[in-house]
């Protein structure tokens, strides 16, 4: 229960990485507020802990839908102390085939709300003296991956991630990333691609660059969420954890 009494907002929430993140959370002993554009309140109720669970619908590109939100979570728990920026979108694109409308869709909830949940919890954490920012990066930064808007917005929350880290260090507040490798979650697996290899297909290809020769699953990066939001990582900020079973010391 170290994180008994403090309250976390996960963005991206309702399954995937951003559940197992709010599983970690809630076992810890945390308020979980579990944030998705698809209602995550059923998936609140699966979760096990001592603290309070509020699910909130939210498409975080939107700014007054983000507002409403940090209204709801500041009314109700007065202060958010774990920010964790988890949602993304993640299309197939590349340079023939995207458009603007998904280069701006793609930057506006993979990057944008990062900016604007942090803007808006930063004041409560500076007031306390105590705050913990996770971000959701990729090892895709590290690839040959054709994915042009997603590559590119996961290099700039890398980079916000030590620009807000530079920001906020003064107050108390850790701002850190965590770079997953290629997570076998049910949302990956059942993506669909006109050409070119299927999605079990990646993820064997992945996993075969790994030192460590299995799946990755969700609750890898639920285990790095616990380190870096407890007191023990409060001398660790501006960092990008990659938790891939080792496929970044490759360069591949």
């Amino acid at each position: 229960m170290a994180l008994e009494g403090k309250t976390a907002v996960v963005t991206g929430a309702a399954r995937g990485i951003g559940y197992a993140y709010c599983e970690r959370l809630a076992a810890d002993g945390a308020n979980v507020v579990a944030v998705d554009i698809d209602d995550p309140a059923n998936a609140v109720t699966q979760l096990t802990g001592s603290g309070d669970r509020l699910g909130l619908v939210c498409d975080i590109s939107e700014p007054s839908q983000v507002d409403a939100v940090v209204g709801t979570v500041l009314d109700r728990y007065g202060h958010c102390d774990i920010l964790v920026n988890n949602a993304g979108v993640f299309p197939f694109t590349d340079l023939d085939h995207v458009t603007i409308e998904l280069w701006r869709r793609v930057q506006a909830v993979n990057v944008e709300a990062i900016l604007l949940f942090t803007q808006a919890f930063a004041p409560g954490m500076r007031a306390v003296g105590w705050g913990r920012v996770v971000n959701t990066g990729s090892g895709i930064t590290t690839t040959q991956n054709r994915d042009l808007a997603y590559m590119t917005s996961k290099g700039t929350v890398h980079a916000l991630t030590r620009a807000l880290a530079n920001e906020l260090g003064d107050s108390g507040i850790t701002v850190n990333a965590i770079a997953p490798g290629l997570v076998a979650t049910q949302g990956f697996l059942g993506r669909v691609r006109t050409n070119g290899p299927t999605a079990d297909e990646v993820v064997a290809r992945m996993t075969a660059m790994q030192t460590i020769k299995r799946r990755s699953v969700p609750a890898d990066l639920g285990s790095a969420l616990g380190f870096l939001v407890s007191d023990d990582a409060g001398f660790v900020t501006g960092q990008i954890l990659h938790v891939d079973g080792g496929v970044t010391r490759t360069g591949a």
